[in-house]
């Protein structure tokens, strides 16, 4: 677990997003690492802490009902993203890619505030084929904190939510923090 969260942290400070907030943020997580104490041990009690992920219940471009939970036994990428955003837009070929060469992981791809026809036209564009549901108001992105597109969590086959990276991932990010996965269980 403590790999996967370092991973992580790595990739925040490497990557941008949609965001007006991203250097600030970044800086503030350099400063937060910085002002850390040296030698400052974590015991097994906080490293072995799990944070079972949010729960949410939105419609997919079907108008059927999708639930974080219904993807229990499989490990999920949930990334947080609008069509407007650049960034979005070149992660979504290595979103589909991983998707396609990983049976035991899900993509589900929530799209924020946007109406369902523009969404729709993009992913039928994009022959995109994972699962995407739509936060018309925008409360699960609250839920989860997201200050810019896209943002991407992980979430292990129990439900445990593992970490978060604000920004576009490469494909090849995505791999070793999927791969950094599977090494923990």
């Amino acid at each position: 677990m403590k790999k996967i969260l370092i991973m992580i942290l790595a990739l925040i400070l490497f990557v941008g997003g949609c965001s007006k907030q991203g250097k600030d943020e970044i800086d503030e997580v350099e400063n937060n690492v910085e002002n850390e104490a040296p030698n400052e041990e974590i015991s097994e009690e906080e490293e072995d802490v799990k944070i079972e992920a949010p729960d949410f219940t939105l419609k997919n471009l079907q108008g059927e009902e999708v639930s974080l939970s219904d993807y229990r036994g499989k490990i999920v990428l949930i990334n947080f993203w609008a069509t407007w955003c650049t960034w979005c837009d070149k992660e979504m070929p290595d979103l589909q890619k991983l998707k396609d060469e990983n049976d035991d992981l899900v993509v589900l791809a929530v799209d924020v505030m946007e109406d369902k026809e523009t969404v729709e036209k993009y992913i039928q564009e994009g022959e995109y084929d994972f699962e995407v549901v739509l936060d018309e108001d925008g409360n699960v992105s609250q839920t989860y904190m997201v200050g810019g597109f896209p943002t991407s969590y992980f979430v292990d086959k129990d439900g445990i939510l593992l970490g978060g990276v604000p920004g576009a991932m490469t494909y090849d990010d995505m791999v070793k923090i999927l791969e950094s996965i599977r090494e923990e269980k």
